[in-house]
């Protein structure tokens, strides 16, 4: 019994060192192909890198391949994806500002705690919720086991989890509520329609690169709201979720 347990967590370990070697490959492959100009062939190489693990500086460098290809919606898609896994990264955030700005999409300042939200991932404040809560079990149960009465460094415990529980809940609220569920990918303005059909009236357009909020969804079409307020539904294949 004990030498099949091993025998499959050494397959499951082989496993996870095969899918590493092969995104590392594919990443570096990616890399090889975008310093010879070979951008079709780095695009492909970096998506498959992010099948295999969604990094951060694997959607930057696709970003930065799709820019070369033209495809300046897609590229601002894959810069969000990298900002959201690091959030911190001044590069990052900076050349998403930037293609932004070229694509007309002016960003409204953000307010204090939209800015200390965003400082760490939503993985990240889930984590902080989690410790915190087990922080606070633990601070409420141990003494009651032992009978004793709870020392001062526990009383420092219980308010440090209360207050990082409040933190992440207040955090992960903002991030959910206010931050966008996709990207337009369209390298062209999206017609929205008032009802999820392509006769429908127009309600608006999307501009290519734009985040917006799904709503709804209805077979082939989504029903979004644009960072510009525009409300409408597009075809499913224009917005890239994020």
């Amino acid at each position: 019994m004990k030498l099949i347990k091993y025998l499959f967590l050494l397959l499951g370990l082989t496993c996870i060192a095969g899918a590493v070697q092969l995104y590392a490959n594919d990443f570096e492959s990616g890399i090889d192909a975008y310093h010879k100009s070979q951008y079709v062939e780095a695009a492909t190489a970096f998506e498959r890198a992010l099948r295999s693990d969604k990094s951060a500086a694997a959607h930057h460098n696709l970003a930065l391949t799709y820019f070369q290809l033209g495809e300046a919606a897609k590229a601002v898609w894959q810069l969000e994806q990298a900002v959201r896994l690091d959030p911190l990264n001044e590069s990052y955030l900076f050349k998403l500002g930037t293609l932004r700005q070229q694509l007309g999409l002016y960003e409204l300042p953000a307010k204090w705690w939209q800015s200390a939200a965003r400082a760490l991932p939503q993985s990240t404040w889930i984590w902080v919720v989690s410790m915190s809560a087990w922080l606070l079990l633990a601070a409420i149960v141990l003494p009651r086991i032992s009978g004793r009465n709870r020392p001062i460094i526990l009383k420092i415990l219980m308010s440090l989890a209360v207050v990082g529980i409040l933190l992440a809940i207040a955090a992960l609220d903002i991030l959910t509520t206010q931050q966008a569920s996709g990207v337009i990918v369209s390298e062209d303005a999206t017609i929205m329609h008032h009802a999820p059909a392509s006769g429908a009236p127009e309600s608006g357009l999307a501009r290519p690169g734009e985040r917006a909020h799904l709503l709804d969804k209805h077979r082939d079409y989504l029903r979004i709201k644009t960072e510009a307020g525009i409300t409408g539904w597009v075809s499913a294949d224009a917005l890239g979720v994020l």
